[in-house]
């Protein structure tokens, strides 16, 4: 009697590589900075950026399960936003290589879309 596949494990899932910018890498830095030093909660601020990590990670698979930046002009660029508590990860994918940028990391009280804007070198 031939066997058949099983399909569970036949289906492949296309994985991305995750690439952080140094600017989310200066992003993330400052926010631990910020919990550690002026909140004076080391612990916090440790889980805090691995959390953002882990979740920054979680786009290796169905990166664009996320939204869309609400911005039209961010939108138009590829910009997706996930969360991590009060933090967004803003990211661009790259079908061609099969690779996420994350280009940012961002606190929720700030101006993304201002934050975004300069990062990209466009005018508001």
């Amino acid at each position: 009697m031939k066997s058949v596949p099983d399909w569970r494990t036949s289906i492949k899932m296309r994985q991305y590589t995750i690439k952080i910018s140094d600017l989310a890498e200066n992003d993330l830095e400052n926010a631990g900075n910020q919990i550690a030093f002026e909140q004076l909660d080391p612990a916090a601020a440790e889980d805090t950026i691995k959390g953002i990590r882990e979740r920054g990670n979680e786009l290796q698979y169905f990166p664009e399960s996320c939204v869309l930046e609400d911005d039209p002009v961010l939108a138009e660029l590829g910009i997706h936003k996930t969360y991590f508590k009060e933090y967004e990860l803003f990211y661009q994918i790259d079908h061609g290589t099969n690779t996420v940028y994350i280009v940012r990391i961002l606190h929720l009280s700030m101006d993304s879309r201002a934050w975004l804007f300069r990062t990209f070198g466009l005018s508001t």
